[in-house]
């Protein structure tokens, strides 16, 4: 029988199963268009991963995409409008490549203090519901600063739960029972097999997180 992630991800020869390293793909490549590291001032972008964290009633993933920024080596205190800014735009690029999966949350990392998206010190994240996921992508008028705003209003400050506005990273791939599927985005993002396994990490690889 096969495993749990090898019938997520289904086949070439078969039409059942989600193909999550191809809707990583697509969000990644929408991220890039969305976010240039020069316009915004960081070192870089990417969409890193995709755990697979449960399985629904009919079998289906449950996921959490991930989204990852470099803010940069040489800052200790993030920016919080740039922080919100980014994640609102991480969310616009990932929402419509994830229609139709199961989503538990997404989560968009921050890694600062230290070099590129696996290497550096600190990581934080922001889990954002599907609930509010939606919202950003399709209602009018519902920007960054309307998301910050129900972002802080709905965390009920339990770091393990979505929604959370500013808590330590995850990693997933460290859990029992979940795994992290990555395709070719963590590649283009210049991440090594090891560092692209901690797509999900409570802590940035050069950090002593995987």
């Amino acid at each position: 029988m096969p495993s749990l992630l090898d019938r997520l991800l289904g086949d070439d020869d078969t039409d059942e199963g989600i193909d999550l390293q191809e809707r990583e793909d697509e969000a990644h490549e929408a991220l890039r268009n969305r976010v240039t590291p020069e316009t915004y001032g960081i070192d870089d972008c990417a969409v890193t991963g995709v755990a697979v964290v449960n399985e629904g009633p009919d079998e289906e993933p449950i996921t959490v995409p991930i989204a990852r920024f470099s803010l940069g080596e040489d800052v200790e205190s993030p920016d919080l409008d740039l922080v919100w800014e980014l994640a609102s735009e991480a969310i616009r690029a990932m929402g419509p490549a994830f229609e139709g999966v199961f989503v538990r949350h997404y989560d968009v990392q921050f890694t600062f203090d230290g070099d590129g998206l696996f290497e550096a010190e600190e990581c934080r994240r922001t889990a954002v519901s599907p609930e509010l996921a939606d919202r950003l992508v399709s209602e009018t008028g519902f920007d960054a600063g309307a998301f910050e705003s129900a972002m802080l209003e709905a965390d009920d400050i339990d770091d393990r739960v979505a929604p959370v506005a500013w808590g330590e990273c995850v990693d997933y791939s460290r859990s029992d029972d979940a795994a992290v599927v990555t395709g070719a985005a963590a590649a283009a993002a210049g991440a090594s097999a090891a560092g692209a396994s901690c797509a999900g990490a409570g802590a940035a690889g050069g950090a002593g997180g995987c």
